[in-house]
């Protein structure tokens, strides 16, 4: 594999071949026109090969430099955007934060404005996702994992607590078939989310309840639509008081079985961070606050 031109050569080839003027080349890179030309011929003599046609003071790129530019011309779009977004960026530090997208819709939005006031300094890249990061081939800095905690090469806290409840629009409870008492949701259909590592079964039976078989299931990727399905009446969820907590409050959805402990299955939200980015002052920040925001919660 033949050695990679001086970049002033290929930046001489670049602007020429994209303005098919060395004049206009020298011009864009503040230069002579004959350092222009000094660098193309340099640069035609290094790989051995025509990449412009001289024509009477016009020039025209042979195949091989069309070819050329093609590859070439990409390689600088990308080099400048870097620059511009890196210029942009000033002296900010970016810290790249993924969490599985319903918590970060219900929970972590709505107390980001405290941490973007208090850590003017640190720009925030927030990453909706549950999948589970390779903090050794991506830039990312922590993550927010739902589960028991028991991830390897990681440093994993707990952070919010889960406690499951059944929760249903209050039309429900009260209409023609009320719900009073677990055995009631064998008239309702059950609303799962697949977020929820503790299924409708494992909670009933942890409360002595055995099987109870809805009329019907309900099923939905993420605990946001489970929770707003319910809201409208659509059936029963078992979802985490944490993250039910906006629509219990404002009344659209109740706990129609209020005298069930809620249940702790271990599960619970943890901040993930790799140990080599345990110790950066962002990450530190960000766990401080969330540290502080998650003690404040109630479960």
């Amino acid at each position: 594999m033949p050695d990679l031109p001086p970049l002033s050569a290929l930046q001489a080839f670049e602007a020429t071949a994209r303005r098919l003027s060395v004049r206009d080349a020298s011009e864009e890179l503040r230069v002579t026109p004959s350092a222009v030309s000094h660098r193309l011929r340099n640069l035609e003599s290094a790989i051995g090969v025509k990449l412009f046609h001289r024509l009477n003071r016009q020039l025209i790129l042979t195949d091989a430099g069309s070819v050329y530019l093609s590859r070439v011309a990409p390689a600088f779009d990308a080099l400048r955007a870097a620059t511009s977004e890196i210029a942009e960026r000033g002296s900010a530090d970016t810290l790249t934060l993924t969490a599985p997208p319903s918590f970060a819709e219900i929970w972590l939005l709505p107390r980001l404005g405290r941490f973007l006031s208090a850590h003017p300094d640190i720009d925030l890249r927030v990453e909706a996702s549950s999948r589970a990061v390779d903090f050794a081939r991506e830039p990312v800095d922590a993550s927010i994992r739902y589960g028991r905690g028991d991830w390897p090469g990681v440093v994993a806290r707990k952070l919010v607590e889960e406690r499951l409840v059944a929760v249903c629009a209050p039309s429900l409870q009260t209409g023609i078939y009320g719900l009073t008492e677990p055995g009631d949701l064998a008239r309702h259909t059950l609303i799962h989310s697949d977020q929820r590592l503790t299924s409708w079964t494992a909670w009933l039976r942890s409360h002595d309840h055995g099987t109870v078989k809805g009329a019907r299931n309900l099923r939905f990727s993420q605990s946001a639509h489970s929770l707003r399905a319910a809201a409208d009446g659509l059936g029963v969820a078992l979802e985490s008081r944490v993250m039910a907590a906006a629509y219990l409050s404002a009344g659209t959805l109740v706990e129609p079985f209020p005298d069930l402990a809620p249940a702790d299955d271990g599960s619970a939200y943890h901040l993930v961070v790799p140990p080599n980015r345990s110790t950066l002052p962002k990450v530190r920040a960000l766990d401080a606050w969330l540290t502080d925001e998650a003690n404040g919660t109630p479960i």
